[in-house]
């Protein structure tokens, strides 16, 4: 394995113990299917307070397609933060982690964060930012950056001071249902969700004076955590997730929420006061980060950065636990690849991107099983070998003439692993041979967003299918393998997709299984299914792959 792929492997790593192993803690991140944000959090606070007494903070208005795009964001945003200024702040807090990925796509996410090129965008330092002098340049460059980003929100204000719906910058966004698209959104808020961003990590990511935290002493460095190669006399101290908090549990960390709930609050304030020109604007920007992120030297490794209370809190190791006994690394080991495989399957859109992480954590498990002291098996000579399994064909399940022609119903349900799902299906069947049936059907497939908000209408699919049996001589169930195609029909309003649209549909059963609980009745299981309802073709189409478990009933009218 090269260097590079090394560091990719040891990113991903640690992406996935923070995810899976928080400490103890919400961190200074964004919000996910597992931990709370933070950002959203502090974000949310500052906006809200400037609201109150600011009236070019006031709400924005959303259209239709605005509002679906509010209601299909990857997290829930507090009820004041649902129009488009607000959720467009919060959705550009959350870019400079996600960079449009997913926030369970642990691989692209892994990669973002570990970009040596963009370390100034989380206040952290750069590669070459080494001591002496490192502190001071990585502060210098993330001042650099809020600067930039707060001088190109301000492009986005009208003659009045007042972000301009009409003044847009292209964001890519990945929604719960829509997937990753790329919204036009204001143009102050996009680019004051970014540097606001930068500016609350500089919180979590950096040792303060002890006279109340308002100055940075020592800049943290995560490259070298994730290289591998970290020197702390050289590269500072590591990255630590102790900081990351913002659940208040000492008064340190209650006390770096507050500051940079208020130095956010400042920004916004700065930014949208009606009374200053623009240059007035930047000048008091300029300000509030020689207040809240100046920096104050003389903080060294030989004085261990003066004594920083930060160093209280014991940096986590890359281990995400620890063994106790001769099989629990392999099991542990195991379980995380199972765990990795749910949350890495929403990127690998196809089948393998499933089967390859359940395959290692099969052959983990069962690798665990034999242990170094058991002995093998013996092999039994061939005389004393037990006589071989005597076998009758048992009556194939199914029609009294599994060759005639005859009708059917079928009714089934479904759960999908991935883009989470449920389906609903009635049917009819038309028995052709003893092998062949055709099929048409009808489903309603509501969708389930991520973000924890209500289950979403989804699409009402209607198809034909084709199904292939295999009966077998010596058990009391067949196989089959069945294909279908048809149109999907739209429910609910989308981002870029509205209620109505009509596009087809398309599903896959390589293997099903049926018993027969009766004379007339099937049970059918189809263990992995796969079905892709695709609404819309036109503009940016709109698919929703599914990978389904579904079970149910055929009747046979014969």
């Amino acid at each position: 394995m090269n260097p590079n792929s090394r560091a990719k492997a040891r990113r991903s790593v640690l992406v996935l113990c923070a995810v899976l192993v928080p400490a103890g803690a919400n961190a200074f991140t964004v919000s996910s299917p597992l931990s709370q944000g933070c950002h959203e959090l502090i974000t949310s606070q500052a906006l809200r307070a400037v609201r109150i007494d600011t009236p070019n903070a006031m709400p924005l208005a959303t259209n239709a397609n605005e509002q679906a795009l509010v209601q299909d964001v990857q997290f829930v945003p507090d009820p004041d933060m649902k129009d488009l200024g607000g959720t467009t702040l919060l959705l550009s807090v959350r870019d400079n982690d996600l960079k449009g990925r997913s926030s369970d796509d642990l691989t692209s996410l892994a990669e973002v964060h570990g970009d040596p090129n963009n370390q100034q965008e989380h206040c952290l330092r750069a590669a070459d930012q080494v001591e002496p002098g490192g502190s001071a340049s990585a502060v210098a460059a993330c001042r650099a950056f809020i600067l930039g980003r707060v001088s190109q929100a301000l492009d986005g204000l009208d003659a009045q001071g007042v972000p301009d719906t009409a003044s847009r910058t292209v964001l890519t966004v990945h929604l719960s249902i829509r997937g990753q698209m790329d919204a036009p959104l204001p143009t102050y808020y996009v680019r004051m969700g970014q540097a606001l961003h930068a500016l609350q990590d500089s919180f979590s990511h950096a040792y303060r004076a002890a006279d109340g935290g308002m100055q940075v002493t020592v800049i943290l460095n995560w490259l070298g955590i994730v290289n591998g190669n970290l020197v702390e006399s050289r590269d500072g101290p590591a990255h630590n997730a102790n900081l990351d908090v913002c659940n208040d549990p000492d008064p340190l960390r209650t006390q770096r929420h507050a500051l940079a709930t208020l130095a956010s609050e400042a920004v916004l304030r700065a930014t949208l006061n009606p009374t200053l020109t623009r240059d007035q604007k930047m000048t008091a920007v300029t300000a509030v980060l020689d207040t809240y992120l100046g920096y104050s030297p003389g903080c060294t490794f030989a004085n261990q950065w003066c004594q920083a209370p930060e160093r209280q809190y014991v940096v986590s190791s890359l281990g995400c636990g620890s063994s106790s006994g001769p099989g629990s690394g392999v099991a542990a080991g195991a379980v995380l690849t199972l765990i990795g495989a749910v949350l890495l399957a929403r990127k690998g859109r196809g089948l393998w991107g499933w089967a390859r992480p359940v395959a290692v954590f099969v052959a983990l498990v069962s690798g665990s099983a034999v242990k170094a002291d058991e002995p093998l098996p013996t092999v039994q000579s061939a005389e004393h070998s037990p006589p071989p399994p005597v076998t009758q064909v048992v009556a194939e399940p199914g029609l009294r003439d599994p060759s005639a022609v005859s009708w059917g119903a079928s009714a089934a349900v479904a759960a999908s692993v991935n883009n989470a799902a449920l389906a609903g299906t009635l049917g009819l069947r038309l028995h052709l041979s003893k092998h062949w049936t055709l099929g048409l059907s009808g489903e309603w497939n509501p969708w389930i967003p991520l973000n924890g908000t209500a289950l979403r209408a989804g699409v009402v699919n209607i198809y034909g299918s084709g199904i292939l049996r295999f009966p077998l001589a010596y058990e009391n169930f067949n196989l089959r393998v069945t294909a279908s195609l048809g149109a999907s029909y739209l429910l609910s309003n989308l981002y870029g997709a509205g209620a109505g649209s009509l596009g087809l549909y398309a599903g896959f059963s390589p293997l099903g299984l049926e018993w027969k609980v009766s004379r007339l009745f099937f049970l059918v299981i189809n263990p992995l299914s796969i079905a892709l309802p695709v609404p819309q073709l036109r503009g940016v189409p709109l698919d929703y792959p599914q990978y389904r478990f579904s079970i149910g009933l055929e009747v046979s009218f014969s």
